[in-house]
């Protein structure tokens, strides 16, 4: 636990509790959405299976109807069905698929909106945990704090580079560039132990799932209301059809 004082890490602790909680949610939902986008596009592949057979049948009616004279055949009729039964059962599914389609496109701008929310959530919840640990760290430092104070007012600069580090010019060809000389601070810190995470620190670096941003995120916000407004007179006709 890298947060000493029992008050602030119980704070930080149910915050983040929070967040995890809301992100589980996050999940869930996003996973609902994905089989709903699934479904959509299985939907139009079973359609397209159903025209396929649909397009067979009517050739094989059309080869029954010519080896036959007069009236037409039950082989005939029920080829003839078949066709019709396949192109109509295609036409609904892809109606479906339609519906299907829009509800995961409204989903996923709002999941999008809501990802962000956490994304910001969890920024905010690691600047408070390490303004917390840094509470702790700057008090138990109390005691080389006035040195430091002193070496910053009155060392030559160079001491003061030596410990901090110091920024010098250099030329690439014709190009000049700053480059940042680490000192002996940065140099200490970096081959110092690391310490391990503690859990809280786990579950703020823990990764959102990815989601792309939806399509009408690329308009601007007044084509976008147009668009949605047009896609919600849409699926209010396919589901009222």
């Amino acid at each position: 636990m890298h947060i000493q004082n029992p008050k602030t890490q119980e704070t930080v602790a149910c915050a983040v509790a929070g967040l995890t909680e809301r992100l589980t949610a996050f999940e869930q939902e996003l996973n609902a959405w994905q089989t709903l986008a699934d479904n959509a596009a299985r939907r139009v592949q079973t359609a397209e299976a159903l025209r396929t057979e649909a397009e067979q049948a009517r050739k094989d009616c059309r080869q029954a109807m010519r080896s036959t004279l007069g009236i037409p055949t039950k082989a005939v009729r029920e080829l003839k069905n078949k066709e019709m039964a396949n192109l109509e059962l295609a036409e609904e599914t892809l109606k479906i698929a339609e519906e299907e389609k829009i509800q995961a496109e409204v989903q996923q701008e709002t999941l999008f909106e809501q990802r962000q929310t956490l994304v910001n959530e969890r920024h905010d919840l690691r600047r408070q945990y390490w303004d917390a640990v840094l509470d702790d760290q700057i008090a138990q430092w109390g005691q080389q704090l006035p040195v430091l104070a002193l070496l910053l007012a009155e060392a030559p600069k160079a001491c003061i580079e030596r410990l901090f580090g110091r920024a010098e010019l250099r030329r690439n060809h014709d190009e000049l560039y700053a480059a940042q000389l680490p000192g002996e601070l940065q140099q200490a810190l970096q081959s110092a132990q690391q310490a391990e995470p503690d859990e809280l620190l786990a579950l703020l670096n823990r990764p959102l799932p990815p989601l792309a941003a939806p399509a009408s995120m690329a308009h601007s916000p007044l084509t976008r209301r147009r668009y949605q407004a047009e896609r919600d007179e849409q699926y209010q006709a396919l589901i009222n059809r």
